[in-house]
């Protein structure tokens, strides 16, 4: 309960949006789009840089694609960038999903057979060995034949317990994910597209700062987490101790460090309606370094040291920044 009101109330704060200049705007959703591209890719595996992604985005036609990798970037960077342009037209229906998940393996050319349909054959997921082969099921997922019934139970239930505040909506959008991932219901690209689907849920139920910062990129950093949270609430569904809560408490803990980091772009904001320019880079600068020194800063704004002197004592005055040690010692820290 403390986790979901920390996030609605940075969501709430969010409301407004970003006071930004809309050229600004643009850069941070690209550098998002860049990054969540990059991380989501790579938590399926893949061996792709987030430099080599912006190579993908500034250009390449797709006859220059050499290896998949590169056409699993191209497919995720236009599938983002349409939920992000287009969330409010997007509901939460079989025909959206369907349509999102042709997207994304547009580019794919091992996928032509099967893209935007339920998978036709079994998949399960589990570990594979060096050779290639399965050594290890971590669980069964929803058989072929059932596929299509059971998404449609998800996506209905889904789609009422949003629209009828039935429970939170971050508890709602958790559910959804971990059963659709349980049902696994395309023959590729099912994590990709839990994540694509997630970013849509959080912006259709107001998370507008998922935008701002990579959801994605949370996870990659945890993936081990990811896994083993998804497997702990998986193994135990249709058994007598079926829980979400493992997965619950990881991705509340994620969408949890997406709002923190995206209000330091409001807090950025906020301070600067109350310091000159000067001030303002002073602090800028301090809010990206862990402590520095007067000569230090003035290297890096170029400007003069009585100029940082004064702003380092103005911020200090605001309680924005502390002063540690004397004389020649002296540093600087934000708070």
């Amino acid at each position: 309960m403390a986790l979901l009101a920390e996030i609605d109330g940075i969501r709430g704060e969010f409301k407004g949006g970003l006071r930004m200049t809309p050229q600004a705007i643009t850069n941070l959703k690209r550098s998002t789009l860049i990054t969540s591209a990059g991380a989501s890719t790579r938590i399926e595996g893949a061996d792709i840089t987030d430099e080599k992604v912006e190579k993908v985005m500034r250009g390449l036609t797709v006859s220059k694609f050499a290896d998949r990798d590169s056409q699993e970037v191209q497919g995720y960077l236009e599938t983002l960038q349409n939920v992000f342009d287009s969330f409010q037209a997007l509901p939460l229906r079989k025909s959206v999903i369907t349509s999102l998940h042709n997207q994304l393996l547009k580019y794919s050319n091992k996928d032509d057979t099967y893209r935007g349909g339920y998978k036709k054959k079994e998949n399960t997921v589990g570990v594979v060995g060096a050779d290639g082969k399965v050594v290890k099921i971590m669980f069964e997922t929803t058989p072929a034949y059932l596929t299509g019934k059971e998404m449609q139970e998800l996506v209905d239930w889904t789609a009422d317990a949003l629209e009828k505040n039935r429970f939170h909506q971050l508890l709602i959008i958790a559910d959804f994910i971990v059963e659709f991932l349980k049902i696994h219901p395309f023959e590729d690209g099912n994590g990709r597209l839990s994540r694509v689907l997630t970013n849509l849920l959080l912006l259709r139920s107001g998370y507008t700062f998922v935008q701002y910062v990579s959801h994605e990129q949370v996870i990659e950093r945890r993936k081990d987490e990811y896994y083993i949270a998804l497997r702990k609430s998986q193994e135990t569904f249709k058994t007598d101790h079926d829980t979400i809560s493992p997965w619950l408490n990881f991705f509340l803990f994620v969408v949890q460090e997406q709002a923190t980091k995206a209000l330091s772009y409001l807090q950025a904001e906020k301070i600067e309606d109350t310091l000159s320019p000067k001030q303002y880079e002073v602090w800028k600068y301090l809010s990206s370094v862990k402590e520095a020194a007067p000569g230090e800063i003035v290297k890096a704004t170029n400007m003069a040291l009585g100029t940082v002197r004064q702003a380092l004592d103005r911020l200090v005055e605001l309680g924005e920044i502390k002063r540690v040690g004397r004389g020649r010692a002296t540093r600087y820290i934000k708070v």
